[in-house]
């Protein structure tokens, strides 16, 4: 039981994290030198005593895909992932259901409690500049069965949630050729073998498993090809969005006469029978329209500069949802009295409502034709959290292997071919790709709905934690400090590491428990004076929890961090604005709407989560890179070498400036240029 408890809670030292960020690069990722060679590779000192790395032969393999992804890119993708079911599904809902015409105010409100965990993402993601998301995140702060807590929400999130948007994709399929075979052949229906295709029963969902493999198919093609088709869909469907607000707000000018639409229609903006409380409880539902965006920070290890593009990437992803679901929810609503408004297809039923058929049918084909994007971009997401897992030997081998191999252009027919250089992940993109067809075909997603939310709440508020765990205290004796009674890959959590470090974990433990009492009081106890007294009571146990520990004389001592230059002035990374206080919030937040979504979603999660521990604790305990005896890591000694910066201390390291502002800092190098000295020696 010790032995389980010290691997899992093994957290990965700041030293594997830089090889794995691969800082030293010029211009991409890593290449491997062999570890004996007298040739190319071998180091070389220049008359300063400086250290450089012979360049690789060109035939070597890479472990890792170029960076390729530009700020631009990013977004593209981080557009991709959140715009869809908001838009076309959550927006109508929300404004006959809960809020009316203060739906926008839902939206706004739900942006709040979305930003409150994007920004912990992008400060995170600007110190690791690496693959994973939270999984890496989790694994260096909190350790190991954290990050594979992490792994299983985000499997929820990505692969799992894309199998339901596929399945949804293919009922929308079905019903819009069955509408419109019934307009063209007189009422009609489909032809019985075309019907039993499209609908053959027993929850089988034949569209749903060809949309998945379309986009498997896309993604095996190569990086750079599945990258501009992300770019060209992404942008068609935010132009979509757009005609579809501009032609509400016009529609409900006086430049149309003889429609239903009228600015009028806003009044009353909050429906007295809906109330204020609608708004709170549309919030919480339009909360899960920006999930995705910590898809982003899983492309960290694949952006040309991670630091300044990956958190401007995030920023900007929330900021363009924003903006878009506020003023989608004040076109629709303006388009139609909230309580004629279609809870299921929202604007295309409104435009048809309106005499604009052209434009409903526009509306329909052109969600047809982008939502599949989300499916796209899921699967990536998943792929490249495996990937990361695989570098860790949580998982095989095979989901890091990088495929280099040729291929026909896609015409197959002129006999060009040409090698992909940035290098695709084929098996991978394969079994994630086999997955989710799976999924998507033949699994109803009626009670995993709450199984995703609920694990997406959860892996929120672990990332929070991991940013508290960064500003105040070191993950590692490597990192910005010279604590060296720490030991680096022990996890807060641990009794010595609690008795040393005055109950960081403590803290964090209490941080969580107390809004998730909080919520269960809210949720269950049907007295309203007792349910909003222990809320309140709960809430500010919570703060003052984060007063004592922000404020009081001892948390520069027992947090490292701040004392050893991690704000020192001119350091170019993104910081989270208002910490602790804004991840408190969002932990609140967090759990507060975990226990909204009900004991069934809850009981979900925790059965969930209870079998993929359990098969972590059966088969991987002990045998990941982290807990490898030290014999098992001499074949990733060699690397340290070739990305470690010139031996003399304070010299500016060699590589990509813009990497290493994530990890690397001055005094860190004298304790590097020692190890590799005595290792150079021996």
């Amino acid at each position: 039981m010790d032995s389980f408890l010290e691997s899992a809670l093994a957290r990965k030292p700041l030293r594997l994290v830089r090889r794995q960020a691969h800082l030293g690069d010029d211009d991409s990722r890593y290449t491997p030198v062999a570890i004996l060679s007298t040739g190319a590779g071998e180091d070389t000192s220049d008359d300063l005593g400086h250290r450089h790395c012979a360049q690789p032969p060109p035939t070597a393999p890479r472990e890792a895909p170029l960076r390729h992804m530009s700020l631009f890119d990013l977004v593209s993708f981080g557009v991709g992932c959140t715009i869809g079911s908001g838009v076309f599904v959550l927006a109508g809902a929300a404004a006959h259901s809960y809020a009316g015409p203060a739906s926008s105010v839902s939206y706004l409100l739900a942006g709040f409690v979305a930003a409150l965990s994007g920004l912990p993402y992008a400060e995170l993601s600007a110190v690791f500049p690496v693959d994973g998301s939270t999984y890496s995140y989790a694994y260096i702060a909190l350790g190991e069965v954290f990050a594979v807590g992490a792994s299983l929400c985000q499997t929820l999130e990505y692969a799992v949630a894309g199998s339901a948007v596929a399945r949804s994709w293919g009922d929308k399929f079905v019903d819009w050729v069955r509408e419109g075979h019934s307009e063209n052949d007189g009422g009609n229906s489909l032809p019985k073998g075309l019907e039993k295709f499209l609908d053959p029963g027993y929850s089988i969902n034949p569209m749903a498993a060809i949309i998945a493999g379309g986009c498997t198919l896309i993604l095996m093609w190569g990086v750079q090809e599945s990258k501009v088709a992300t770019n060209i869909i992404s942008t068609t469907k935010v132009l979509l969005v757009v005609f579809m607000i501009v032609a509400g707000f016009v529609m409900s000018s006086d430049l149309v006469p003889h429609t239903k639409a009228s600015f009028s229609n806003w009044n009353p903006f909050i429906p007295p029978e809906l109330g204020t409380e609608g708004i709170l409880n549309g919030a919480s539902i339009l909360f899960f329209a920006y999930l995705g965006f910590d898809c982003i920070c899983n492309l960290s290890g694949e952006a040309k500069n991670p630091v300044r593009d990956v958190p401007r990437a995030v920023v900007l992803t929330l900021t363009i949802d924003g903006l878009i679901y506020m003023l989608a929810a004040l076109a629709l609503t303006a388009m139609l009295p909230y309580e004629e408004i279609s809870t299921v297809s929202g604007f295309p039923r409104a435009f048809g409502a309106n005499g604009w058929i052209w434009a409903e049918k526009l509306t329909a084909i052109g969600e047809i034709v982008v939502l599949p994007l989300v499916v796209l971009t899921s699967i990536q997401s998943q792929t490249r959290l495996f990937f990361a897992m695989s570098k860790d030997r949580i998982v095989p081998a095979m989901f890091g292997r990088l495929s280099f191999s040729k291929r026909s252009t896609p015409s197959g027919c002129c006999g060009k071919e040409k090698e992909d250089e940035i290098g695709n992940l084929r098996a991978n993109v394969q079994f994630t790709g086999a997955l989710t067809i799976l999924l998507s075909a033949f699994v109803p997603f009626t009670y995993l709905d709450d199984l995703i939310s609920a694990g997406a709440l959860l892996l929120f508020s672990l990332t929070q934690c991991c940013l508290l765990t960064i500003r105040y205290k070191c993950p590692s004796e490597t990192f910005l400090g010279s604590v060296r009674d720490i030991d680096e890959n022990a996890s807060i959590f641990s009794v010595a590491t609690v008795r040393r470090e005055l109950s960081l974990g403590r803290i964090l433990t209490l941080l969580n428990v107390f809004p998730f009492a909080s919520g269960l009081c809210f949720t269950f106890i049907p007295v309203d004076a007792v349910r909003y007294s222990l809320t309140a009571c709960a809430a500010n146990v919570v703060v003052a929890i984060y007063i004592a520990a922000y404020c009081s004389e001892v948390s520069a001592t027992r947090f490292a961090l701040e004392r050893d230059g991690y704000g020192t002035p001119g350091r170019r990374r993104f910081r989270t604005p208002l910490v602790p206080f804004l991840p408190a919030l969002g932990v609140y937040m967090n759990w507060f709407m975990l226990t909204s979504i009900g004991l069934k979603g809850m009981v979900m999660l925790a059965g969930y989560l209870f079998v993929g521990v359990f098969a972590y604790g059966a088969f991987c305990t002990g045998k990941s890179i982290v807990n490898a005896p030290q014999e098992a890591q001499e074949d990733l000694d060699y690397k340290s070498r070739n990305i470690l910066p010139p031996g003399r201390s304070g010299s500016p390291p060699t590589g990509n400036p813009d990497l290493q502002q994530a990890l690397l800092e001055g005094e860190d190098w004298e304790g590097d240029k020692g190890e590799d000295s005595n290792e150079r020696g021996r």
